[in-house]
């Protein structure tokens, strides 16, 4: 079950009818028997909050909206806003993502970013680069 085409639901919309829309286009399939699990051991929320989340029995406190956000890649406060932590304004007055820099991040920046600081690491990242990127190449999918 997908729901890819699916619009998002109203700001006012009950929060379980959002978390169901918003996992199901993450590509859990909430028929599917264990699926609830699923989401728990990915999000770190007990599966029983899942369960009353998703049945709108209760709403998610702010520690338990960062986890949904974090697990499904999406931004916090409309999360915030959407569970009744925040008023509707908010989202107008949230800041927008500054610009990327005009200047490419260097291979070093990137890999500090991403958590990389050994050395013989950061060799191995490099390597499977230089792999991949010949063998696109070579297949002409660069």
């Amino acid at each position: 079950m997908t729901n890819g085409s699916q619009p998002e639901p109203p700001i006012t919309a009950p929060f379980g009818d959002w978390l169901r829309w918003a996992l199901t286009r993450r590509g859990y399939d909430l028929d599917e028997r264990g699926a609830r699990r699923k989401i728990a051991e990915a999000s770190g929320i007990p599966p029983a909050t899942v369960s009353r989340l998703l049945r709108d029995i209760s709403q998610p406190d702010v520690a338990t909206c960062y986890a949904i956000g974090q697990t499904l890649g999406i931004r916090v406060m409309p999360i915030l806003v959407r569970a009744g932590h925040l008023p509707p304004e908010a989202l107008e007055a949230e800041p927008q993502a500054p610009e990327r820099p005009s200047t490419p991040t260097t291979e070093e920046e990137a890999l500090t970013a991403l958590g990389v600081t050994d050395e013989r690491d950061r060799a191995a990242v490099r390597a499977m680069i230089s792999a991949l990127t010949a063998k696109h190449r070579q297949e002409g999918t660069s």
